[in-house]
Order: structure tokens, then C-alpha cells, then sequence
């Protein structure tokens, strides 16, 4: 398993080994270069030695764009969290595809109540769409009653999604730390770095399987900053994002709705007590696709308003 550090922003020995416990000598650049200091948004490999399975996994994570989305979500949402999302929404997208078949049947298996809830959140979210459409076009009372009733469908089908998506997040995290079998010196390293101000996050990555799928999850999310970030199941990252800055119709006016009574949601569902480090997830179908938004604790603690100004 490689330990990974990134920062975002540049740093000099005496800080690293000083602040972080981290003796330069211990650090490994691309082709096998041992840095004089730390650039950001870049991957740099932790280890008295560094094996061949290292330095490919520290290869796949050397994309300029992953590594700077990368830096910015662990820097976030906590290391252990962004390779857990990754694993989940590596599933998520193959189910929402329609082709969770063959590359998904692993991931299936051991989510798949995580994956029904998703399902039935989708199916509770499209049928509020479409009863929102008809009132929105005819005004008519009796069908605002069923726009609430639709929205209430919603929440609860919400909650137990967020439920299920919290529960796989701990387990993920769990698994691998006790994977990791991390060594005092280590353990040391990771105190430092969660004492220290966050300026340096740790991945621990087990082998390129895992770092491909990192990269891919960088490559579809946009860190929006203050603890939220988009997940575009679409083809590129941003497209959904861009497409609602640039068009304003109806549908921009449901995700943002969606997601305010989502995120009010996720603040009364006991996600927010989890602190900074506790993640909430929100599905949303768009014109362009399915989209989700990842929430960190405190925005939801502390920044909640301000939040769908961001979409």
C-alpha cells in the first residue's frame, strides 16, 4: 500500500520534517526523484523505500487536473473519505450507466442496499419533478397537494439513502485502515498532519486498480470549495454545472429547490453532528444526466444558506 501526500502549497524541509514529521529524504518524486521541496497539487511517495507497485500507483496520480482536484477533496473531506468516495461512486455511476453488470457485480454485491435506496430516491425524485412540472404549468390546488406529498416521498426516500450512504462510508473507511496495518512512525505522520493546519493531506492507496479510480473520480468532480463538491455522471466534469450557469430554465430552479430541502434534510438527519468529516450525499437528475453533490459537516452546520448560490 502507497502512502501519498499532497499539498496545496509549496513547502520547505525544515516545515515538513518540523510540522509534519516527514524527513525529506523519506519522499519520492516522479522518476524516482527525491524533491528539495514540496510543490502543490502535487503526489509525492512516503517511504523509506519505494517498490515498483509505489511508484506505478504514483504515475497514475501524477494528472496535473486529478492531482489538484484530488488535493482540494482530501484536503476537505479527509484522505481516507476521497478514496472510500471514489470506490462508491466508481458503483454509482457504472448503476446510473445501466451497466453495473460485469465491471460493477463486485461493487453490487456488497452495496447493494446502498444501490436500492439510490434506485428509490431516483424513481421518488423523478415523480416529484413530474408533478412539479404540472403544477408549475397549471396552478392547480389539488395538484399542489400532490407536489407536497410527491416532496415528502422525497425526503423520506432521502434519508434512507443517506442513511445507506453513511453507513457504507464508515465501512469503506474502516476497512481500510485496518488494511493498512500502519506503523508507529506512520501513525505518528498522520497525528502531525491532523494536528498541523491543513495544508497536506495523506492518501493510502493499495495498488494501481484503486489509484485509476481516484483519478477517474477527479476527473468527473468539481470542488466547488466550503466542503461541497459536484459529481457529474455525465461525460466531463462541470458540464452540468455550466449548462444551468448558462441556461436558467425550470430545471436549474428544481435542482436548486432539490437541493436546499436536501441539504435542510441532511442538517436534520444528525449528518451534521458527524463534524467536519461527515459527508452527506445528494442525487439529482438533470437535464444532462445525474449529478451528485458531496456535502462535508460543517457546510451544513455553517454554511447551508449561502450553499445552492453555489450551483
Amino acid at each position: 500500500m502507497a502512502e501519498i501526500i499532497l499539498s496545496n502549497r509549496r513547502i520547505c524541509p525544515t516545515i515538513m520534517e518540523s510540522t509534519f514529521g516527514i524527513p525529506m529524504d523519506n519522499l519520492e518524486g516522479l522518476a524516482f526523484s527525491k524533491p528539495r521541496y514540496i510543490y502543490p497539487y502535487t503526489p509525492y511517495l512516503v517511504s523509506d523505500y519505494c517498490g515498483p507497485m509505489d511508484r506505478s500507483i504514483l504515475s497514475r496520480l501524477y494528472h496535473p487536473d486529478a492531482a489538484t482536484e484530488l488535493t482540494n477533496l482530501s484536503l476537505s473531506f479527509g484522505g481516507d473519505n476521497v478514496v472510500a468516495l471514489a470506490e462508491i461512486v466508481e458503483t454509482l455511476r457504472a448503476h446510473l450507466a445501466g451497466m453495473a453488470g460485469t465491471a460493477g457485480s463486485v461493487y453490487s454485491q456488497r452495496m447493494g442496499d446502498l444501490l436500492r435506496a439510490v434506485q428509490k430516491y431516483q424513481d421518488a425524485l423523478m415523480k416529484y419533478r413530474e408533478v412539479w412540472q404540472q403544477a408549475k404549468k397549471s396552478g392547480s390546488r389539488l395538484l399542489s397537494r400532490q407536489v407536497l406529498e410527491a416532496r415528502q416521498k422525497v425526503m423520506a426516500a432521502f434519508k434512507e439513502m443517506q442513511a445507506k450512504f453513511g453507513a457504507e462510508l464508515k465501512k469503506l473507511t474502516q476497512q481500510m485502515r485496518s488494511r493498512r496495518g500502519t506503523p508507529l512512525t506512520s501513525a505518528r505522520r498522520g497525528m502531525n498532519i491532523a494536528e498541523s493546519s491543513r495544508t497536506v493531506a495523506k492518501l493510502h492507496v493499495t495498488d494501481t486498480a484503486q489509484a485509476s479510480r481516484l483519478v477517474r473520480f477527479a476527473g468527473y468532480t468539481k470542488f466547488l470549495g466550503n466542503g461541497l463538491a459536484v459529481i457529474d455522471f455525465g461525460s466531463r466534469a462541470g458540464h452540468v454545472h455550466n449548462t444551468y450557469q448558462e441556461g436558467g430554465d425550470w430545471e436549474r430552479e428544481l435542482f436548486v429547490e432539490s437541493s436546499r430541502f436536501a441539504l435542510s434534510a441532511l442538517a436534520g438527519s444528525g449528518v451534521a453532528k458527524a463534524g467536519a468529516f461527515g459527508l452527506g450525499l445528494i442525487m439529482l437528475s438533470t437535464p444532462v444526466g445525474w449529478v451528485g453533490l458531496v456535502v462535508g459537516g460543517l457546510v451544513i452546520v455553517g454554511v447551508y444558506p449561502e450553499s445552492h448560490k453555489l450551483l
